[in-house]
């Protein structure tokens, strides 16, 4: 997906697909720390970014889902890989299921918030892994604005539904950062952003977990 992420510290980095012009730019960067990356089984690379909890360059990929089917029973909405491009480690990152009620929510989620997605990292065999991605999550969810601007400090609008926050949390439980994912209108190209609620239904149904569904459109966010 042509995705923007603002980061809480107001850092912009913006994801390329293979067609785009600024892909081979930032392909080559990745590259140079990860020579064993491949350009077939990258369909968006991003620019780097100082990660919140890392504190080092970083640049995500999005990966096509053969590469990643063999993991968390191919129950994913949308599949990625991390790479730390100084220490030269990484993970794959899935965009798992959440279903849990309102009332089980983690502490930092105000009541207006629904949680749809948490994240599976997985450790690749064969490459070097960082074991401190499993010193944290990373959640998706959907508020309205208001509430988006006053406890996330985000702005967007409430009328575009491919607008997303995430958070990252220590799994103590404390928030490392929020985050802002956007699609970009300048690149014509259709991703996770425009049919997240599409996926978070089909996994639902899929999954016996019809409810989760129907609170969603109970919530009034889309």
């Amino acid at each position: 997906m042509a995705e923007i992420i603002t980061l809480q510290n107001g850092t912009v980095s913006k994801n390329y697909p293979s067609f785009h012009d600024n892909w081979n730019v930032n392909f080559d960067r990745l590259k140079e720390s990860f020579s064993w990356v491949e350009s077939n089984d990258t369909l968006m690379v991003q620019e780097p970014f100082i990660h919140e909890y890392f504190n080092e360059l970083t640049m995500r990929t999005c990966l096509p889902r053969r590469i990643c089917q063999q993991y968390a029973n191919n129950t994913f909405g949308s599949a990625h890989r991390v790479h730390l491009l100084e220490s030269q480690k990484s993970a794959i990152l899935l965009s798992g299921e959440y279903w849990v009620e309102k009332e089980n929510y983690p502490d930092w989620a105000h009541d207006d918030v629904f949680i749809f997605s948490k994240s599976i990292w997985i450790n690749e065999e064969g490459k070097d892994f960082d074991s401190r991605f499993n010193e944290f999550e990373e959640y998706y969810f959907k508020c309205p604005s208001a509430i988006g601007l006053s406890e996330y400090g985000f702005n967007y609008s409430d009328d575009d539904d491919t607008v997303l926050l995430s958070a990252l949390v220590n799994t103590n439980g404390n928030v490392i950062s929020y985050r802002k994912h956007e699609k970009n209108q300048d690149i014509d190209h259709e991703g996770f952003l425009d049919n997240w609620i599409s996926v978070y239904i089909f996994y639902a149904r899929k999954q016996g977990q019809k409810q989760f569904a129907r609170n969603l459109f109970a919530s009034g966010l889309i």
